[in-house]
């Protein structure tokens, strides 16, 4: 269980987030954005004409405090912004199509993906409609209305879906109460972003891990099967004069 929810914690999803803390209730503070670069198969920009691609999205977070009466937040909340796919290449965007968000991080704020045993990947899917061109976040169907790991004697509340269309999601709707285990309010966390398809929806899911010393959970998840098609950080300038 400490690893997994370690991997939750790990996963915040904007490189900054909060959990909840049962002394007194915290606000947090600071917000994050990085945008989105879209890459071709051999994790690339896309090739010439296109030298000066623009960023093809965004992710952002912000904590957000949970509040008496109404579904907890797990103290977090982020967004994605995407831009479309209009057959430009100097304009990268996304197709209609399903895919996943893998959010990948040490086990704790000084650890490293090379070293840490508990470094991990969490994964959040979501799609993009074919007829809105419009992204909805998927929840965790653990946590969410109906979900196993909630409403029963001792668990916490279920939580509504995300919103249909709208790419937002707040940490408790895709990792449910488990950070609030170990984790504390205030508690930095840093991740790499990348975006796949996803093409086995059946075997991955919002709330699917890969945690370096325990492997994944579940077993058959193939959240990493998909193929990559955008990485956070910035597209580098001319090199050169």
């Amino acid at each position: 269980m400490k690893s997994r929810v370690i991997v939750l914690g790990a996963a915040l999803v904007a490189c900054v987030a909060f959990a909840g803390n049962a002394l007194a209730q915290q606000k947090g503070a600071g917000k994050s954005s990085i945008t989105i670069i879209k890459v071709d198969a051999t994790g690339h920009a896309p090739a010439p004409p296109a030298l000066t691609p623009k960023a093809a999205g965004s992710v952002s977070s912000k904590p957000v405090m949970s509040v008496a009466g109404k579904d907890a937040t797990g103290g977090a909340s982020f967004a994605m912004k995407l831009a479309k796919e209009l057959g430009d290449p100097a304009k990268p965007g996304f197709l209609p199509g399903n895919y996943v968000l893998e959010v990948e991080s040490a086990g704790t704020p000084a650890g490293n993906l090379v070293s840490d045993a508990l470094a991990a990947a969490f994964f959040i899917t979501f799609t993009i409609d074919a007829a809105t061109l419009k992204c909805t976040i998927d929840g965790n169907p653990a946590f969410i209305t109906g979900g196993s790991a909630c409403d029963g004697v001792g668990e916490p509340a279920c939580v509504a879906p995300p919103g249909l269309g709208k790419c937002s999601a707040t940490l408790q709707q895709v990792a449910g109460n488990l950070l609030g285990i170990l984790a504390h309010a205030n508690d930095p966390f840093g991740a790499r972003f990348r975006i796949r398809t996803n093409p086995d929806t059946t075997n991955c899911k919002t709330g699917h891990v890969i945690v370096e010393a325990t492997g994944a959970n579940p077993a058959t998840t193939t959240c990493r099967t998909g193929t990559v098609l955008g990485v956070g950080g910035v597209a580098l300038a001319t090199l050169t004069p």
